[in-house]
């Protein structure tokens, strides 16, 4: 069992936890995920570094897809304007399979 882990998922490196969940970018409609890019994983012995990666892999479950808006807008008080700019992200979230762990 092991503490956490650094994976690479989409380009982009994040920290897994045991039993956390966490969104990534949108995977599509896949229910299972398995991970090959490990970057380092720690446990009760230590640290195990990859070169670059590891040859473990990480399997995750994807528990659900949402789209969530971003809205940032500026406003001037005396010039009476008013700009919205804004975007939509569709994200996944995901939680590593407890056999694994």
């Amino acid at each position: 069992m092991f503490k956490y882990a650094v994976v690479e998922l989409s380009g982009r490196q994040y920290l897994i936890e045991p039993k956390k969940t966490f969104e990534v970018d949108f995977l599509g409609d896949k229910k299972t995920l398995e991970c090959e890019k490990v970057l380092l994983i720690s446990d009760d012995k230590g640290l195990n570094l990859g070169n670059p990666y590891l040859k473990q892999r990480l399997v995750f479950d994807v528990l659900e897809t949402n789209k969530s808006k971003i809205r940032v807008a500026t406003y001037k008080a005396k010039a009476n304007t008013r700009k919205a700019k804004g975007q939509v992200r569709t994200v996944s979230k995901i939680r590593l399979q407890d056999k694994q762990s």
